[in-house]
């Protein structure tokens, strides 16, 4: 992918994210290379590789069902299990207060903020396996986890961001065994709520 098919991709998929496509619009090429203002062949690209990420599906955005959300959620208790034993070991005070900062700003009554912040939270404790191939798949995954959340769920679970401070309060005990059972009940419940909105 070259420098300006590589931007595209990265507009596009930030657009996605966004919201700036709906649920039910076609994304067909000839539109796309309109709306860019681009020719056909870096659209074609682009949406090779945001199929590949499960972004879009046969020219709409992608809804995960109830099988890719409950593989999508292996998946991310496999690394958040693995990354969040790498930070019991390495952070420090710094991150922790990043951390509780998170907290913070998902508190505040703000829907778009408390994803924002949710997502972060997570992301920072996947940084601490310091593995760009590892965080690169995270990345992936939790961008379905994200776009499915803003476009079927559309709310925060009660009670998620009291789970965040007892996760935190755990890390800065360096408490491994209790660290990864409130981290593994915390995603088990998230996958929960979000297949209830699946019906």
């Amino acid at each position: 992918m070259d420098k300006s098919t590589n931007s595209l991709y990265h507009q596009m998929r930030d657009d996605i994210l966004n919201g700036v496509f709906k649920e039910q619009e076609k994304l067909t090429e000839a539109k796309l290379a309109s709306q860019y203002n681009v020719s056909r062949t870096p659209i074609r690209e682009v949406i090779r590789q945001l199929e590949f990420e499960y972004l879009i599906k046969d020219n709409y955005i992608n809804i995960p069902d109830k099988e890719q959300i409950r593989n999508l959620f292996e998946m991310r208790k496999l690394i958040e299990a693995h990354s969040i034993k790498k930070a019991i070991l390495l952070f420090q005070k710094s991150d922790i207060d990043e951390m509780k900062e998170l907290i913070k700003i998902a508190r505040e009554d703000n829907f778009e903020k408390t994803m924002i912040a949710n997502q972060q939270f997570h992301e920072k404790i996947v940084s601490a396996t310091k593995n760009p191939y590892l965080t690169s798949t995270y990345d992936q995954l939790n961008a379905v986890i994200y776009l499915f959340r803003k476009m079927v769920v559309e709310k925060e679970r009660p009670m998620l961001l009291d789970e965040h401070e007892e996760i935190v309060k755990a890390i800065e005990d360096r408490d491994e065994i209790l660290a990864v059972q409130l981290l593994m009940e915390h995603l088990d419940k998230d996958l929960e709520f979000g297949l209830y909105y699946l019906g």
